[in-house]
């Protein structure tokens, strides 16, 4: 009976550590304005940047993955997630978010620089939100061992 009220306090951690994990993510990219390269582009441009579909959810998902592995103490778990969580952004971000190299009736430099603010708004939220679910889930995991020794 104790064992399911760890787990299910486990889940609600899990649950509020999001807000966590949310403050980080919006204060990393609010230090990024993702400014469009022309006025002319400003609504393609905020609806080609905008949003993280289902970034919530894996979240969720990628917080209990390493609450497990390091609660199991599987480095392996976690090492062969982050190395498939690269591969599949690498292959999103060169192949199917890849922007056009040039923008008819647009200043070069204004275009790169708006190419390059989302690139680092890009990356910034990848690492940080993997950072955050990563630091969260061990510090999660310290938690409920100091939880179970005392409850033995």
């Amino acid at each position: 009976m104790v064992m399911i009220w760890l787990v299910v306090i486990g889940l609600i951690a899990n649950y509020l550590a999001d807000f966590i994990t949310r403050w980080f993510l919006d204060t990393a990219a609010s230090t990024i304005t993702l400014e469009p390269p022309t006025k002319v582009l400003a609504k393609k441009w905020r609806d080609l940047t905008a949003g993280n579909e289902g970034g919530v959810y894996l979240g969720y998902l990628e917080r209990l993955l390493y609450f497990g592995a390091f609660w199991e103490k599987e480095p392996l778990i976690v090492t062969a997630w982050l190395a498939f969580k690269l591969a599949s952004k690498w292959n999103v971000w060169t192949n199917v978010i890849a922007v056009p190299e040039i923008v008819k009736r647009t200043d070069p430099l204004d275009y790169l620089i708006a190419r390059r603010r989302w690139g680092s708004h890009l990356l910034v939220t990848f690492l940080v939100g993997t950072l955050s679910n990563l630091i969260l889930a061990y510090i999660g995991v310290i938690a409920m061992r100091y939880v179970v020794s005392l409850v033995n």
